[in-house]
């Protein structure tokens, strides 16, 4: 089955004033637009993309929301340097926005984006959400791109959309999904570009958040899965130990993507954390 998107705010572009970066992002105003609606910045994961928050948008209509596109993926261009230096753009992208004040969500691979952007953000951002994510491999530059990416751009290449897609996900989740939801996060994962998997796979693999996250003063709230695949229990506990005042809700019978599988529960998470960051 096909799924269809209805609804979902077109794809917008922004190019940096500072060099040829582009950023594809897509942007919803509140349906109530008063001077302290707070500005949520969706970043996604590995096999997303600005449409893998399709469920929010529908969900949280009082509020702006701003999905973004990391380098490669979506329509957004390839930056230069990893996730600091696209960081940076972002920076310079919701300034030009005008969004002075925003709480930022960040899943998996976006998860670790937010982590910097939101130290280089320091009082402007409200608070931090970090879905099924950790600090990222650490590995030196020295290193080698791992075989795993490696033969993920491989099969890029070989495989059509739908069957890259399907085996994208069948790696990402290991229990049985609804059709619709499968529909959902195939029809995302079947249009990643190969060098999106190359800037992502570096970016992740020479990363460790630990130093940016030593500063945080905002509210922090860690969103686990109970059977997720992809963060292991000792990357989850590293992150955990590092952030040790941040609120934890661990999600059951829920994997590696808990924003669709279960979007009611993990957007009710969400809300409360929204409404208690309004209150500090």
């Amino acid at each position: 089955m096909k799924f269809s998107f209805k609804n979902l705010p077109k794809l917008q572009t922004y190019s940096d004033k500072t060099d040829t970066t582009v950023i594809s992002y897509r942007i919803q105003e509140p349906t109530n637009v008063i001077r302290e609606t707070p500005t949520l910045v969706f970043l996604h994961g590995f096999n997303g993309s600005s449409k893998s928050w399709y469920f929010q948008f529908n969900d949280f209509k009082s509020y702006r929301i701003i999905s973004i596109d990391a380098p490669g993926f979506g329509a957004s261009s390839v930056c230069e340097g990893g996730m600091s230096e696209f960081a940076d753009k972002l920076i310079n992208f919701l300034k030009d926005m005008g969004q002075e004040s925003v709480i930022l969500i960040g899943h998996s691979m976006g998860g670790m984006l937010a982590q910097i952007l939101a130290s280089k953000l320091a009082e402007k951002c409200r608070g931090l959400v970090l879905s099924c994510t950790h600090k990222g491999r650490a590995q030196p530059k020295s290193v080698s791109l791992s075989e795993d990416i490696q033969k993920r751009m491989e099969q890029r290449l070989s495989l059509n959309d739908e069957d890259f897609g399907t085996l994208r996900i069948n790696r990402m989740l290991s229990g049985p999904l609804p059709d619709d939801i499968r529909a959902f996060l195939i029809a995302i994962a079947s249009e990643i570009r190969p060098n999106g998997i190359k800037w992502g796979g570096a970016a992740m693999q020479y990363l460790d958040t630990s130093a940016y996250l030593n500063g945080l003063t905002m509210p922090v709230l860690i969103i686990s899965a109970a059977d997720d695949i992809v963060v292991k229990p000792e990357a989850l506990d590293a992150l955990l130990s590092s952030l040790p005042s941040a609120q934890h809700e661990k999600m059951a019978d829920v994997g590696h993507a808990p924003y669709c599988e279960n979007s009611d529960g993990f957007n009710q998470i969400l809300e409360r954390f929204i409404i208690s960051c309004a209150n500090v």
